[in-house]
């Protein structure tokens, strides 16, 4: 992947859904906050409606949120051979705002 194509998908893993995550989840946050967690599929899920209830994201059509939660369970989905601390929704807070 050159500097450019790096730049255009911010660190993002090519992948079906990726411009969907690109277009609904950076408008509030950068990628470094998707990249910095691995969540199972329902966590993933039980987060974007957090983000719903609690930070203003919009409703997701449902093949949207499906493209959404597929890619990100597929390409930042919890690897079984590092254990996740314990947090309900698995998200972290330690994360730049968007600059835009």
């Amino acid at each position: 992947m050159g500097f450019s194509e790096d730049f255009q998908y911010q660190g993002l893993a090519p992948g079906m859904g990726r411009k969907q995550v690109l277009e609904n989840c950076t408008v509030c946050h950068s990628t470094a906050i998707i990249l910095q967690n691995r969540m199972s599929r329902k966590q993933w899920d039980q987060t974007l409606t957090w983000m719903q209830k609690k930070q203003g994201l919009w409703d997701l059509e449902p093949s949207l949120r499906k493209a959404i939660l597929d890619y990100l369970s597929t390409h930042q989905g919890t690897k079984k051979s590092s254990p996740q601390p314990h947090n309900p929704l698995g998200h972290q807070y330690s994360y730049r705002p968007n600059p835009l």
